[in-house]
């Protein structure tokens, strides 16, 4: 089953759904925290602060959401909590 989105026809054309569910990581939603939690979890009193470690530290988990014109990231708590983990060993 093909179907074609304007908005992601840049990517290379129609997308092919069954395709796409076989290559995409399932994540629990339940796992997934905010910028609020985020900071928490680092311990930086500002929420806004997790932006600064984004673009400071290459090795940052990536958002498994990234809604850049909404402003929305999401992460997995699970990678948030090893990298700070390993941040503070050293």
């Amino acid at each position: 089953m093909f179907v074609y989105f304007p908005s992601l026809a840049w990517r290379r054309g129609p997308v092919n759904f069954p395709r796409l569910l076989l290559v995409s990581p399932r994540v629990n939603t339940e796992d997934l925290i905010g910028a609020a939690e985020v900071a928490e979890i680092l311990g930086l009193k500002h929420h806004n602060s997790v932006t600064t470690y984004v673009h400071r530290y290459e090795d940052f988990p990536k958002p498994v959401v990234d809604i850049s014109q909404s402003r929305i990231r999401l992460w997995l708590r699970q990678e948030i909590e090893e990298w700070a983990e390993k941040r503070r060993r050293g």
